[in-house]
Order: structure tokens, then sequence, then C-alpha cells
């Protein structure tokens, strides 16, 4: 999941949410979970303290003292069975393993990671300009380099939907290798450079790194792109808060950080610009990839 492992922060670092000047700290309680995606390739470090220094902006302007208690996943029968039991306030999880759980009805989706102010990225197959590479079919066995970091989760099954609807397969299956990278850099160079003969990446990375570099634009070739697809929900359960007050605030300061200088350093160290409102609408995509995968996988299994 998503994704979203730098909310976790703001419990982890034992500081207030904020609080007026002169008065009493209130203490409230809140269960987090996540899943072990939240943090792929995000130095915790570093996050923890670039959390820090926005709680020590914003902690002024609000009264509580948070206990939390955190816990980690790695597997999600056991994620959707405690937000079952409500012992999670706040759910961070990509939007593919969102869809996968019956807790639609017991958390809430509240914001959606955003880059450059859209919601949904699109995901994208590429291969050295010029090379004799043209079709899907063409790269059975000449292996493929994969981003994973964190707010990057949806690549991998829309490639393995891609596949079954071509009935070229698994990826590792077809590709021969599988290798998996923390960096945009580390994926399109290789292509660049003619050493890998295509990589999957998302297409916000990729555009930066062209920005930085035309040529790496004018060297590699979309093969084939997905449509948007949302990444991270930020989730809050639905009812039952101790104090819906705080609930409030906690959204409220959530779709704030953007604006201030050192929630704009926690944005960009997670790779997003901003969290935006969520809309049922930002998941279609998503859903429809969802259903075509489980389809297609179904046929293949007969």
């Amino acid at each position: 999941m998503l994704v979203g492992g730098w909310i976790l922060l703001l419990v982890w670092s034992g500081t207030a949410l904020g609080s007026e000047v002169g008065s009493p700290l209130k203490r409230m309680p809140l269960e987090v979970g996540f899943t072990r995606y939240a943090f792929l390739n995000v130095n915790r470090n570093d996050a923890e303290a670039a959390f820090k220094a926005f709680l020590h902006a914003v902690g002024q302007q609000r009264g509580y003292d948070v206990t939390a208690n955190v816990r980690v996943f790695d597997g999600l029968p056991e994620f959707e069975a405690a937000v079952k039991a409500g012992t999670i306030d706040l759910a961070i999880i990509d939007s593919w393993r969102y869809l996968a759980m019956d807790i639609q009805k017991l958390v809430t989706p509240r914001f959606i990671t955003a880059d450059r102010g859209r919601s949904g990225k699109r995901y994208v197959l590429l291969t050295r300009e010029g090379s004799d590479l043209k079709t899907l079919a063409d790269l059975r066995g000449k292996g493929i380099v994969q981003i994973e970091v964190t707010n990057s989760n949806v690549g991998r099954p829309w490639l393995e939907t891609l596949l079954m609807e071509h009935r070229l397969g698994t990826p590792q299956a077809f590709f021969g290798r599988v290798e998996s990278v923390g960096k945009p850099s580390a994926a399109v160079l290789p292509v660049f450079f003619g050493t890998k003969a295509v990589c999957l990446v998302d297409e916000p990375g990729f555009e930066i790194m062209k920005e930085l570099n035309p040529q790496v634009g004018k060297g590699v070739r979309v093969m084939m792109a997905s449509e948007p697809l949302a990444d991270a929900l930020i989730c809050l359960r639905s009812s039952s808060w101790t104090s819906e007050k705080f609930k409030r605030d906690v959204i409220e300061i959530l779709g704030e950080l953007h604006l201030e200088p050192s929630g704009q350093q926690i944005l960009t160290l997670f790779k997003v610009s901003q969290l935006l409102p969520f809309e049922e609408s930002q998941l279609e995509t998503v859903r429809k990839l969802r259903a075509r995968h489980e389809k297609l996988r179904g046929e293949t299994e007969r």
C-alpha cells in the first residue's frame, strides 16, 4: 500500500496534532493499519524527520496529543480481519488491494494521492527508439525492468492483464527475467543505452526524466500505455470514533499538507504533490482493470 506510509509517521512521532496556545492537549487514541507496501524504497528516518518538521509547523493550531497503536500487515486477510473487527481508525492502502477486500462499508476513502494535480497515473512500457521490437510478442524472453516504489503499485497488475489479453502468459514466464528497481532512472536508462530491452515505469516518473534530459525522451519510445490508474487511498473508519471533532481535524490537516513547507517536504519524499479529496469516479479505471484481470485469470485457469 501505498502508498501513504508518511501518514503513519504522524503517529510514530508521538507529538500532538496541534494545540491552541495556553490550552491543555487532549489525548486521543488512534489505531493505524497499513500493509508492508507503504515504505517501498523510502528511508524511514528521513520520512520521520520530515514529518516532525511538519508537526512543529502546524502543532500549535489544534489541541490533541495522539496516543497511537500502529500495526504493519504482511497479508491482506489479516488486514481485512482487523478492519472488520473495528480496530483500525486510519487505513492507508493502494487502490488495487482496497478493491480486493470486503471493507468498503467499514472504511471511507477521504483522500487520494495526486501528482501535478492529477489523481491517477498512467504506466508505460518503454523500448529503445529504432529497435526491432514492435509488438508485445516481440518481447518474449527479453527480460523486463520494472519500477517498484511507493505510490506505484498498480503497474504490475496492469502488465499482467495486458499479457493475459494477448495470451502470452505470466510476466515471469513470458519475459524470462523480471527485475525490480527503486528509481525511474534505474529502469529507463538501461533501455536508453541498449543494455535492457524493455521497462515498465509510471508516466510521471518518465516525464520528469525527459524534462531533466530531453535526449532520453528521444531515445526511447512508448510501446504500450495504461489508462490513468489511482494509487494510494487514505481511508478513515466510517463510524464509532471517540470524537467526531478529532476525526474532522485529522481530515482537515491531511487536506492542508501541501500548504506547509514542511508538509511539501513530506510529499516530495513520497513522490506526490498533494492529497486530493477522494471521489468514487477516481476508482473507475482500476475497477474495470480488476474485473478484466479476474475474468482473464479465470479463463486461463480453466
